[in-house]
């Protein structure tokens, strides 16, 4: 019995599986060779956060909408209410509610997918102070 089914793989599945790996060793390979090729983010895509100074007005909505509670409202002059957002980006699960809620449209989420860092410190937001 075991040498018949012995026979069996050697008759019909080596031969497949030696035409399969010729096929695709010569064949166009199924990965991309990131990053010596560029990706496109695909439209509606949350990665990077950017933070636009100039819009933002200190209102907390985006602290209050935080699930992750990746946004603390702190002390900071710039603002009338005297408190601006501190974006925790390494806590951010970048579901987007921050920017939905923004009254002033100051948050996005870009299409940047490069948000990793060796260190939790090395994860930044964006901001923009035109």
């Amino acid at each position: 019995m075991l040498i018949y089914l012995v026979s069996i793989v050697v008759r019909r599945v080596i031969p497949k599986v030696i035409g399969e790996v010729v096929k695709r060793a010569f064949g166009k390979p199924f990965t991309i060779h990131y990053p010596f090729e560029p990706i496109e983010a695909f439209d509606g895509y949350r990665g990077r956060i950017r933070w636009n100074v100039k819009k933002c007005i200190g209102c907390g909505m985006c602290e209050k909408v935080c699930p992750a509670e990746a946004i603390e409202m702190v002390p900071d002059e710039r603002f009338k209410t005297k408190r601006g957002p501190r974006f925790i980006h390494y806590r951010c699960i970048f579901c987007g509610l921050c920017a939905d809620h923004c009254p002033t449209k100051a948050i996005e989420l870009t299409k940047d997918y490069h948000t990793f860092g060796l260190k939790k410190e090395d994860v930044k937001i964006e901001i923009v102070e035109e």
